[in-house]
């Protein structure tokens, strides 16, 4: 199988979507989460199993959320011989099947369905294809691989036509040989049971309490041995802790004078912070002196420059001055200009709204009219329909009754006899019916009977004078009909109508001519003869002929009651009154669509014509009389164009006059703002002058300037020295080395509580040894012999049923090996295409177990054999990805189905993907086989695949165009 094109309508969250895939290699969708990859799979699966009219949960999960559409799949594949298009839709069923080759075919409906089962159960293994596709977070199937028709054909061929295991016989040989290893053995996990697991457990427990015994006296022969040990070694800690006792007093004495020297640093770092802060003080004094001299003489400066920018800044506000009392009266000569324009823009505009309302008038009254012409024409066109009415069906009826009655009649005068009636005398001969006065009367007389009663009687008037007169049956009847129609048409009353018709069915009796023309008549009534006052002849028809006549009446009864209920006179004018229905019904539709087409309002369009008509009037009222009015509406479009651009050039130089007016205001105000700045600076400079003089008197009143000078003097030459006294005790206490001696001082303390912490666990243990010694009984040797003698006692009766349970599992074994190997060659095939894939993952050390079933048992790797389900779950992904391409390659183009991946290695380390992806590069296309496998992948991660190199990728994008559910 080879699937060529996909494509969903209104599946899930997929509004329409449509995939094409390499017939040969790889080819890699890309997508991001909820692109419709996951939901690409479960279409074609569905397409494939569920019928349209399916309302499984399966098919009901996949219908768009947010809205009423249904779910439809089309797809493209090559399976065997055959070319398919397939597509199907669910909840509004609809299945169609095209066959492009060997031949083409077009199926539907539930034939469709059943014929790509066929076909797929033909040409291809189906549970294979289901197999070897990883579906996203679903475990490889092993056993509907190992089920797979086609991978066990293909083994078989590949293994030289191995067979299975053997005969009958010797499976029940096997069932008796695992009955006698049950007796020894469990069947599961092949553990000890039964006699054997009892003697197992004796010897166990004798072993045990043989053991037990000798370790304890072992034990206290080392208990013993050790109890002179701890003593002895007891009297060696108390010595050593004299000795780290005199070292902890050593180091406490260096300790001491290290603490004095360091107190004597202390002082001196005291000592110069004092001398520190006079220096600060001092300089910050001298500093403080120096800068209010300094800002005296800078404030003196500051309002001399000040007071020439005010003389400057003052010719500059009379020039701004100046400047905004011209733009001022600019301004005002603008504004007049642009208003007067304005003006005369707004009467021009209304004019032109005028003439344009009124040109609006004259298109709404036309629009009125044209609706109300409109409305006559579907008046009349539905009065021509309703007044034509007939049905198709009648005209039909009445053209299959006309055909019977031509019918009958061409029958009955083809087999009816003839009667040739001459006249050889003077004497008068007449032919007639022989009822023919009788049946007259009675229609006559009947004037409640419907023209069905006159078709009744028409067999009785018929035989005298119908057939001499040229006239058949359906034409009498109908001529009968066309009376009473004509006479309703005329006025006359119902039942004269009717009588006159029955009337005109009674023939009148015919006189024979001379001997030259003599009467020739067909006998299909009873026929009289009659010469006057000397003979009368009574001819009548044979059964035969009356059956006929019978036929013909029926058929001549029939088309005047289908005559009559249609209201026509026959079949022409049924034809033509049809023909004039279908006329008139088109007349009607063609109005009706010319009348959607005006698609307006009535409503409306009285309303707009009563809006434009006040407006019009409205106008008129306010419009002043002096001024002409505009000839039309060109003109009156032109005059209000030139008086908008009138107006717009009057705005235009408004504008440029209120520019210069707000720009001359803005500079006036600024300088003026400025101005005031410039005052208040001066202001606020002479007072601080003042008051700069004001604290530098005050400060040379407390001390003059050479004074603050030597004070800052004095004070650096003190922190001077306090500082060189600082370094000299730094050096003395760096000197005494206080870390080593800190260091010191507290390890000899650390080491005294070790050498204490250690007597006080050695004392315990004495005692715990003295202990256990005292515990012990003096019988434990006697006791420790007879426990041997028990244990070897247990082990001769162990050694008898072992014995036995060996040879049973012997011989099991034996035989199930013989088994395997006879399927050992079926099995043969598939490891090794499953090993020579995986070794280009996993290395030339790769190897694995298969089981009956065509499971992986075991991995092994660098020489480790481990069971399958204990690995790595990207191991375990790693060589399901090998079985699953084993298979496809096994199977070969034949019977060979597409390998269909979704999001898998997601487990896989990127060394790992970039030897997967070289192996599906492989599988797809470099070689690996004759015929390369089709291998599709969905992934929302471009980068898990990005090693395969011969990969053609389709890229998706986000569904934004419904629902929903969310598409997986």
């Amino acid at each position: 199988m080879r699937l060529l094109r996909i494509r969903l309508t209104d599946f899930r969250g997929v509004a329409d979507r449509e995939l094409t895939f390499a017939e040969h290699g790889v080819t890699v969708v890309e997508g991001p989460n909820e692109s419709g990859k996951s939901s690409t799979i479960e279409a074609f699966g569905l397409l494939l199993d569920e019928l349209d009219s399916s309302r499984k949960e399966a098919v009901r999960a996949v219908k768009p959320r947010h809205s009423d559409a249904s779910p439809e799949v089309e797809a493209e594949f090559r399976v065997g011989g055959y070319h398919l298009v397939y597509r199907k839709r669910w909840l509004r069923p609809l299945t169609e099947l095209r066959i492009l080759a060997p031949s083409p075919e077009t199926l539907t409906g539930r034939e469709a369905h059943e014929r790509v089962l066929a076909i797929l159960n033909q040409a291809t293994d189906y549970d294979l294809f289901k197999a070897l596709r990883v579906l996203q977070d679903k475990p490889f199937d092993v056993d509907r691989i190992a089920g797979s028709a086609s991978l066990r054909a293909a083994l078989d061929t590949a293994a030289g036509g191995a067979s299975g295991p053997g005969a009958a016989d010797e499976d029940t040989l096997v069932q008796r040989v695992e009955k006698e290893f049950a007796r020894y053995f469990t069947a599961k996990n092949r553990q000890p049971t039964g006699e054997y697991r009892t003697k197992l457990d004796a010897s166990a427990t004798a072993t045990s309490e043989a053991a037990e015994l000798a370790a304890t006296l072992a034990r206290v022969e080392a208990d013993t041995e050790r109890h002179g040990e701890v003593t002895a070694r007891l009297t060696d800690l108390q010595q050593r802790l004299l000795t780290d006792r005199g070292d902890v007093e050593k180091y406490g004495r260096r300790a001491k004078h290290v603490e004095t020297l360091r107190a004597r640093r202390d002082g001196a770092d005291a000592l110069v912070d004092r001398a520190s802060r006079d220096a600060e003080l001092a300089a910050g004094a001298w500093e403080a002196r120096q800068a209010l001299v300094q800002s005296v003489s800078d404030y003196q400066g500051e309002l001399a420059t000040l007071t020439t920018q005010i003389a400057a800044h003052a010719e500059l506000r009379t020039e701004a001055d100046d400047r905004r009392t011209g733009a001022l009266a600019m301004h005002r000569t603008a504004d007049e200009a642009h208003r007067h324009a304005l003006r005369r823009y707004q009467e021009a505009d209304a004019d032109y709204r005028w003439m344009r309302d009124a040109y609006e008038l004259e298109r709404v009254r036309a629009d009125r009219e044209a609706l109300s012409e409109s409305d006559r024409e579907v008046e009349l066109a539905a009065a021509e329909t309703a007044a034509t009415e007939i049905d198709d069906r009648a005209v039909d009826a009445i053209d299959k009754a006309d055909r019977s009655v031509r019918d009958a009649r061409t029958t009955i005068e083809v087999a009816a006899a003839t009667v040739r009636v001459e006249r050889l005398g003077s004497a008068v001969v007449t032919v007639s019916a022989a009822d023919a006065l009788a049946a007259g009367s009675s229609g006559m007389l009947g004037t409640e009977q419907t023209s069905q009663s006159a078709a009744a009687a028409l067999p009785e008037a018929r035989a005298a004078g119908s057939l001499a007169a040229e006239q058949t049956g359906a034409t009498a009847v109908l001529a009968a009909h066309a009376g009473l129609l004509d006479a309703e048409q005329a006025g006359a009353s119902v039942p004269e109508a009717r009588a006159g018709a029955a009337a005109s069915l009674i023939p009148e009796a015919r006189t024979v001519a001379a001997l030259a023309d003599p009467l020739v008549r067909r006998i299909t009534d009873h026929l009289v003869i009659e010469a006057e006052g000397v003979l009368r002849v009574t001819l009548a028809p044979g059964a035969s002929e009356r059956e006929l006549r019978a036929e013909l009446d029926t058929a001549e009864a029939a088309l005047a009651t289908l005559c009559l209920q249609a209201g026509v006179r026959d079949l022409a004018s049924a034809r033509v009154r049809l023909q004039r229905h279908v006329e008139a019904r088109a007349a009607l539709a063609a109005a009706e669509s010319a009348r959607k087409k005006l698609s307006k309002d009535p409503a409306a369009l009285a309303d707009e014509q009563a809006r434009l008509e006040a407006r019009i009037a409205d106008h008129l009222d306010r419009r002043d009389p002096s001024v002409l009015p505009p000839v039309d509406r060109d003109e009156a479009d032109t005059v209000a164009e030139l008086r908008r651009a009138e107006s717009e050039e009057t705005a235009a130089n408004l504008e440029r006059a209120s520019d210069a007016l707000r720009l001359a205001e803005v500079r006036a105000n600024e300088l003026a703002a400025e101005a005031q700045k410039l005052a208040g600076r001066a202001e606020h400079l002479a007072a601080e002058y003042e008051a700069a003089g004001a604290r530098l008197a005050q400060a040379r009143l407390a001390a003059a300037d050479p004074v603050v000078e030597e004070r800052d003097a004095d004070a650096a030459k003190a922190l001077a020295t306090a500082v060189q006294d600082r370094a000299a005790h730094e050096a003395a206490y760096r000197e005494a080395e206080p870390e080593q001696v800190e260091l010191l001082l507290r390890n000899a303390r650390d080491v005294v509580g070790r050498t204490e912490s250690e007597i006080k666990d050695t004392r315990e243990a004495l005692q715990h040894l003295a202990g256990r010694l005292d515990a012990v009984g003096d019988d434990l040797a006697d006791r420790h012999r007879e426990a041997e003698a028990r244990r070897d006692a247990a082990e001769r009766d162990l050694a008898s049923v072992t014995a036995r349970a060996e040879a049973a599992q012997l011989l099991h074994e034996t035989l199930l090996r013989r088994r395997d190997e006879a399927t050992r060659a079926y099995q043969g095939p598939f490891k090794e295409q499953v090993e020579r894939f995986g070794r280009l993952v996993f290395g030339a050390s790769f190897g694995v177990a298969v089981d009956a079933d065509l499971r992986i048992a075991s991995r092994t790797l660098d020489g480790r054999t481990d069971p399958y389900a204990e690995l790595s779950t990207g191991a375990r992904e790693a060589v399901a990805m090998c079985v699953r391409l084993a298979c496809a390659a096994l199977v070969g183009p034949d019977g060979g189905v597409p390998v269909i991946i979704d999001d898998a290695l997601g487990a896989a380390d990127p060394g790992r993907r970039r030897m997967l992806g070289a192996l599906l590069n492989h599988a797809g296309g470099a070689g690996s086989t004759p015929e390369p496998t089709q291998i599709i992948i969905f992934t929302c991660d471009p980068d898990r695949y990005r090693a395969v190199g011969s990969a053609q990728v389709r890229s998706l994008g986000h569904n934004n165009d419904r629902d929903e559910s969310a598409a997986q």
